[in-house]
């Protein structure tokens, strides 16, 4: 497991790349090769596997991303049992996501591949390499920078700042560091700007060179569909539509129609999951534990005793179970009911040790149910009912559910309804909001946060802070 760490963008850069340093940045052990055989396609692509590596930590892919936005809004609510995330659930200031040092130790790799990688003779393997990387850094700034700002067209009284570009390789060579160790946060246009332009010269390299990545790896359709997502956050509805068609027009698959755990079971539909092993389970602190407990004896209301394994920390908000048509959705057999301490509870079975042992669940990133949604609602903002409604129902009738006919406002509410029920507890719902601007909606005893209050973007830590003095913390903190 990963131990605590805590690293400053210039400690993270000397650990990474000070010759001779006494202990290196801990992802794999391919990071650790000598420097001439880093800068081949062997070395670049284990500098890869150290990226994937990073990203399944708790605090990234491997469970925070998925469930803190969930209950920072109103999809998950705290369990009886709940040990953690009770600041997130009452949006306590200071309690958010928590992804700066992870993000830049993974940037760090990614910088360091993508210098090597447009050196290397030019070659399909070099190129997907290179592309890869590109596309990571793009998908990793898109994280950072939905956590740590605000999207396009929905600033706070013209606060701008984003979070700091570092896109070139570090390496120390002893002498005086400045701009390039302590840098200043980017503007939101400049970030959201570099986070196409790496995607699309990611897509570039990897478009007719990515054999084999799908879907362990970020490839050219992964990378198109987020795309698709980051229009979609900027409110660039036509480029949303043209990178969603792109997906939909080459993905192997359709909407998937039958048994909906199979999504997360055998990765239906599913473009880009991370991989987990055995080696790699987070087993007490994965996404299966927090989410509930493996399955016990059911009591004669057939309730789950809660017997199992598990913390159950988080249970589904009652608000999100009563939106769904219980009888036909098939959706709502991705819920079970449980009683903990004699109260009555639902728990997700998205994450249920699918992979064959307690905590061990592959990931998704991106799947194709969420590309459809995307174009649906860039389709509905720009006015095209007919194109909206035809994604809407391709997605209702795959979930069972009969074809609506609605219109203007009305079909805009049903598509987001939509992506609510298919997306939840993918660590969606939060962000959902604030890029349209909306109140930050919580479950019953909660407090409503405001789109405009300072708690809804995250802090940057004192200890990042106190490292850098270029940096300028969020209003508030």
């Amino acid at each position: 497991m990963k131990k605590d760490r805590i690293y400053t963008i210039l400690v993270l850069s000397c650990l990474l790349f000070v010759t001779g340093c006494d202990k290196m940045l801990e992802t794999k052990s391919q990071t650790l090769l000598p420097q001439d055989k880093l800068q081949t396609e062997a070395g670049c692509e284990a500098m890869l596997y150290g990226v994937y590596d990073l990203m399944q930590e708790t605090a990234f892919y491997g469970r925070d991303i998925l469930t803190v936005p969930e209950v920072l809004a109103d999809n998950s609510r705290l369990s009886p049992l709940a040990s953690r995330y009770k600041g997130q659930a009452d949006n306590r200031i200071g309690s958010h996501l928590d992804i700066w040092v992870e993000s830049y130790e993974i940037i760090a790799l990614l910088n360091e591949v993508i210098e090597y990688a447009e050196k290397l003779p030019e070659t399909p393997k070099a190129k997907a390499i290179w592309g890869e990387a590109l596309a990571l850094r793009g998908l990793t700034y898109f994280n950072l920078a939905r956590v740590y700002g605000r999207e396009p067209g929905h600033l706070v009284d013209n606060f701008d700042l984003c979070v700091p570009l570092i896109l070139k390789a570090f390496f120390y060579d002893g002498g005086p560091m400045g701009e390039e160790v302590y840098p200043a946060r980017a503007t939101v246009a400049e970030v959201w700007g570099q986070i196409e332009k790496d995607l699309t010269e990611g897509f570039s390299l990897l478009k007719g060179n990515d054999d084999g990545l799908m879907p362990k790896r970020m490839g050219s359709l992964a990378t198109q569909a987020i795309l698709s997502r980051v229009y979609l956050y900027e409110g660039k509805w036509k480029e949303c539509v043209e990178a969603s068609d792109y997906v939909t027009a080459n993905a192997p698959f359709d909407l998937y129609g039958g048994t909906y755990t199979d999504i997360f079971s055998k990765g239906e539909e599913t473009i880009f999951y991370l991989y987990f092993t055995n080696s790699e389970n987070w087993g007490s602190s994965s996404l299966q534990s927090i989410n509930g407990m493996m399955e016990s004896e059911l009591d004669s209301e057939g309730y789950d005793i809660g017997k199992g394994v598990g913390d159950a920390d988080l249970c589904v908000a009652e608000e999100l179970i009563a939106l769904f048509d219980q009888k036909n959705d098939l959706r709502f057999k991705a819920f079970r009911k449980a009683k903990i301490n004699g109260e009555k509870v639902w728990w997700t079975k998205k994450f249920s040790g699918w992979q064959g042992a307690f905590g061990l669940d592959n990931v998704p990133v991106i799947r194709l149910s969420e590309v459809v949604l995307n174009r649906a609602e860039a389709q509905a903002e720009l006015k095209k009912d007919t194109e909206a409604l035809a994604d809407v129902n391709e997605l209702r009738t795959k979930r069972g559910l009969d074809a609506v006919s609605f219109s203007g406002a009305e079909l805009l509410n049903e598509i987001l309804l939509q992506r609510r029920l298919e997306l939840a507890q993918e660590g969606h719902r939060f962000f959902d909001l604030k890029r349209r601007g909306e109140t930050i909606s919580k479950p019953a005893g909660r407090t409503p946060v405001s789109y405009e209050d300072f708690r809804v973007v995250a802090r940057i830590s004192e200890t990042q802070m106190d490292a850098n003095k270029n940096l300028k913390n969020n209003p508030g903190y």
